[in-house]
């Protein structure tokens, strides 16, 4: 909770202060924004400055972001969540996920092809989608387990209201994001009742995450 309020703060600060350097909602040019108000600014040379900083800063991002996704898809396969075969393998020579490292490289490499505005909404989506189930499925555990004399205004009221802010925040993304994220949610659901055989057993449960052998 500490971090995601401090996260919260900074990034309400910092927007705050770049909306006094370039006030309004719309731009020219959305892709360049951020080099240009360091422009504004500190001049060029700031400008020059903050742009090597972002390039480091989003290529060491990418690499990080790639590794964890790589490890998450190889505790799926180890857990047969996913097929083990392919996701939970380890190479025998460089002893990491060799499969998942690659296919995480390959997908993120289709963000060559997108804007600023069309690659947030594709985060946004999932990160969206996955808010309004983790609020519905609070509802869902209060009425499984109304006896239990659960607060109804933390389990009914809080997560109705997330939910519908979170469908509200959903509706004003990218309509390629929105189709692919639904689509994607789509196979998720499909893949979840051939993995249970249509709910009728549990489905594979993610242990913590070993290092690999």
């Amino acid at each position: 909770m500490l971090v995601a309020f401090i996260g919260g703060a900074i990034f309400i600060v910092v927007t705050y202060f770049v909306t006094l350097v370039s006030p309004g909602g719309t731009f020219d040019n959305a892709d360049s924004l951020a080099a240009d108000i360091a422009k504004t600014i500190g001049g060029s040379l700031f400008g020059a400055v903050f742009l090597t900083g972002l390039i480091v800063g989003q290529f060491t991002s990418g690499l990080a972001a790639q590794a964890a996704v790589a490890r998450l898809l190889y505790a799926m396969g180890r857990d047969n969540v996913l097929p083990r075969r392919l996701f939970g393998w380890v190479s025998e020579r460089f002893h990491t996920p060799v499969f998942n490292i690659a296919l995480a490289g390959i997908i993120g490499l289709a963000a060559i092809f997108l804007d600023v505005a069309t690659s947030t909404s594709f985060i946004n989506v999932g990160a969206f989608t996955a808010f309004t189930l983790v609020n519905l499925s609070v509802i869902g555990y209060f009425l499984r387990h109304r006896g239990d004399r659960l607060s109804p205004w933390r389990y009914i009221l809080l997560p109705v209201i997330g939910a519908i802010i979170d469908i509200y925040l959903l509706t004003q993304l990218d309509s390629k994001a929105l189709i692919l994220g639904l689509s994607w949610l789509g196979i998720g659901i499909v893949y979840l009742l051939v993995l249970t055989r249509g709910l009728t057993r549990e489905p594979p449960e993610m242990t913590a995450i070993a290092e690999a052998e």
